[in-house]
């Protein structure tokens, strides 16, 4: 539902001081909303008839959207010019906390954007301007950081880098593995398909560990290719992985989600590939 409000009457409705304010009111008073700097207001309702969002009209090119949860509580605002977004775009969740922050450039968006968990931690944050993306634990520790043709890390539930590709040249990248404790326990270059370690291809285990003593990364090689079964898990402990090579050909391979929900399985004998979704769902 769609109503056309004067500013004059929203002027009376939002910002009477001879009542106690709604708590819409109080969320305009505190965004700054000056009923002077615009000439209109265009309303959407919830079916309950509560005020959704409020489009504030400043020109007929320019305008900011406030939009509401139902409790009255502010979800968003933004502005508008040229019918591209443009300026600070702010989310909430309904508990007051930050949600998404980013800014526009007439459509196009610069600087960082941030997103947070409802608890108050990063959840992900994005650089415009170098490519960077770094997602975060629910503690708010660094997961897993990537930066556009230069490095990408996964991180231990505390934080420290499990392991880390660096990029070099079209077909060679540095790698390091790492103990939860931050230890390092294996440096080489990839080389196409085969790693090398000292300038020889390596071969030999990486085993690397959790601070409880369990492996989180297992993997033999000969030659500088995997041989036998390998396994790895996320930083959180769950299964990431497990596959087995024997002769240079993979016989299979599990992949999981990060919440340890079984993703694809890949038969190397057979040449199928059997999915499913995060939920568990078999893929058809």
């Amino acid at each position: 539902m769609r109503n056309f409000i004067l500013l004059t009457f929203l002027a009376s409705l939002l910002f009477s001081s001879c009542e106690k304010k709604t708590v819409i009111e109080s969320e305009l008073e505190s965004l700054e909303i000056k009923p002077t700097n615009f000439s209109s207001v265009d309303t959407i309702l919830y079916k309950s008839k509560k005020i959704k969002s409020l489009r504030l009209i400043v020109t007929k090119t320019e305008y900011v959207d406030v939009s509401f949860y139902e409790s009255g509580k502010k979800k968003s605002i933004g502005q508008v010019k040229n019918n591209q977004c443009n300026g600070k775009y702010i989310d909430w969740f309904e508990n007051g906390k930050l949600k998404w922050t980013r800014e526009n450039n007439f459509g196009n968006q610069i600087g960082k954007s941030i997103e947070y968990q409802e608890n108050g931690n990063l959840k992900q944050m994005y650089n415009n301007d170098n490519k960077e993306i770094t997602e975060y634990w629910v503690n708010g520790k660094p997961k897993f950081k990537f930066i556009e043709k230069v490095s990408q890390s996964f991180h231990y539930l505390n934080g420290n880098i499990m392991v880390k590709y660096s990029m070099k040249l079209n077909d060679e990248n540095d790698i390091e593995y790492n103990n939860e404790n931050g230890k390092l326990v294996f440096k080489g270059v990839y080389k196409g398909k085969f790693l090398f370690k000292d300038n020889l291809k390596y071969s030999g285990k990486i085993i690397c560990y959790f601070n409880n003593g369990k492996i989180s990364y297992y993997e033999n090689l000969v030659n500088g290719i995997p041989n036998g079964k390998s396994f790895g898990f996320y930083g959180n402990g769950n299964p990431k992985f497990e596959s087995e090579v024997k002769n240079d050909k993979e016989v299979y391979s599990k992949y999981y989600y990060e919440n340890g929900n079984i993703k694809l399985i890949q038969d190397g004998i057979k040449n199928t590939n059997t999915q499913w979704d995060i939920n568990g769902k078999l893929i058809q």
